[in-house]
This record gives structure tokens, sequence and C-alpha cells, in this order.
């Protein structure tokens, strides 16, 4: 089963149809991060569950999209993306930057390429 899923994530479309997600994710988070409803939009501790869960989801569309045989690409990819939300943040009124955030968004990437790593390994071996 699992070799199966990893077949089909390995397909041209689906590689495609990925990266097209992870970018339309990448835009939405910065264009609605800047919005008047983004502010306070989650109380704590719900707004971390809410970063590790768009950042898990991040990752996975980007590791799909580079391919999963180079997961580590889309570590990189998303731990940089996490880094330039925090940074615009920043600059956004009622808005504030929080290293705990990023670190949050680096977990998330951290856990669903160790589990893609690992699948591909079962795969193999």
């Amino acid at each position: 089963m699992l070799h199966r899923v990893l077949q089909f994530a390995a397909t041209r479309p689906v590689r495609l149809a990925c990266a097209g997600l992870a970018i339309a994710l990448t835009v939405n988070l910065f264009y609605l991060g800047a919005g008047p409803g983004a502010v306070n939009l989650f109380q704590p501790p719900w707004d971390k569950v809410a970063h590790f869960t768009a950042f898990a989801v991040l990752t996975a569309l980007v590791a799909i999209g580079v391919g999963l045989n180079r997961v580590w690409i889309a570590l990189g990819i998303v731990v940089l993306i996490g880094l330039a939300d925090e940074a615009h943040q920043a600059t956004l009124p009622g808005r504030h930057a929080g290293i705990d955030d990023w670190v949050i968004d680096a977990a998330a990437a951290m856990v669903v390429v160790s589990l893609f790593a690992l699948a591909m390994r079962r795969r193999v071996g």
C-alpha cells in the first residue's frame, strides 16, 4: 500500500499539482496574514497548533513537489518560508514576530520530512 502511495506521489501531474498548491498556500500565508482578520485569529495555545498544521501541510506539498527523493530540500525551503513569514509579521500593525512560532514551523517541517524519509527508506529497503 505504501509503495503505491509513494508511486502515485511521484507522478508528474501529482508533483505539479502539489508544487502549485504549495505556491498558492505560501502566497495566501503572506497575503491573508497581512489582513486585519489575521490579528489574534487564534488564541494560545491554538496559534501554535495552527502554525504546526499549516507548515506540516506546506512541507508535505513542497516535498512531493520537489520529489520525495529530495525531501531535505523541502525542509530548507519551508524553514526559509517560516523565517520570511515571521519577518513579514514583524512589519505588520497588530502582529508580532516570534522565534517560538518559527521553531514550531521548523519542527512541523522536520516531522513531515522525517516521515517521508522513513517511508522512502522502507520502500527501498
